[in-house]
């Protein structure tokens, strides 16, 4: 318990916090928030097929990104963190970019017959957005997941524990407010918070690394050391 409470506050866990909170939006908005918009917009009501058309593009880019995170890992060293983070932002860059384009600015609060700004829902663009809403999800898991085994060695499992509190508090702050925002305050504010992320990761990466090597650094210098330690006594 007393693990779980220092992780809480630890500065290492809070540089991933903007990762973590962006994970709970993320969920709560494809999973949630834009399904209830498509339901609301009543230029949808002849696409009775949008259940099955989004669940098969969201599920298609969960399973495609991990295959490809999975086989990228064994051959580019750094895979599942820098450029997964990457993936996954501009995921979330590109549906957040699709949806504000295609689906009225109130249809998450109410049913709705306004227009959207440029161009109307079909389903070949339902399974787009989907798709990418898919590939977020599954980069911005994984990265997390990594990144914890990785900061906090000896804390895997009060790292993990302590950032799914932060993720579930995100999805409860969407899911609270969600009566009463805009599609538009989503479809900002995702994207600014993945950016943000990303940089705060890349920081967290780098930090790390670094730290690793000065640790590689000393523990050859005292393999040297006891070597050389060796070398003389057998001189004596």
């Amino acid at each position: 318990m007393e693990l779980t409470c220092s992780t809480v506050v630890s500065p290492k866990l809070v540089q991933l916090l903007p990762l973590t909170i962006l994970g709970g939006f993320n969920v709560a908005f494809w999973l949630a928030v834009f399904p209830t918009a498509m339901n609301f917009t009543k230029d949808n009501a002849n696409l009775i097929y949008i259940p099955a058309i989004y669940s098969l593009g969201a599920g298609l880019g969960e399973v495609l990104m991990g295959i490809l995170i999975s086989g990228l890992s064994k051959q580019i060293k750094g895979f599942g963190l820098k450029p997964t983070m990457v993936i996954g932002a501009f995921s979330v860059c590109v549906y957040c970019a699709l949806v504000h384009v295609s689906t009225p600015f109130d249809a998450p609060m109410r049913p709705t017959s306004m227009q959207s700004i440029w161009i109307g829902q079909s389903y070949p663009l339902i399974f787009i957005i989907s798709f990418f809403c898919g590939v977020s999800d599954c980069c911005i898991n994984g990265v997390r997941s990594v990144i914890c085994s990785i900061v906090m060695p000896q804390r895997r499992a009060q790292a993990f524990s302590v950032l799914r509190i932060y993720h579930a508090a995100g999805c409860m702050v969407v899911f609270f407010f969600s009566p009463m925002v805009p599609l538009y305050i989503y479809t900002f504010v995702l994207p600014t918070l993945s950016l943000v992320s990303t940089f705060f990761f890349f920081r967290v990466v780098d930090n790390t690394h670094t730290m690793e090597k000065k640790i590689t650094e000393q523990l050859n210098l005292e393999k040297l050391e006891k070597l050389r330690e060796i070398v003389v006594e057998q001189q004596k």
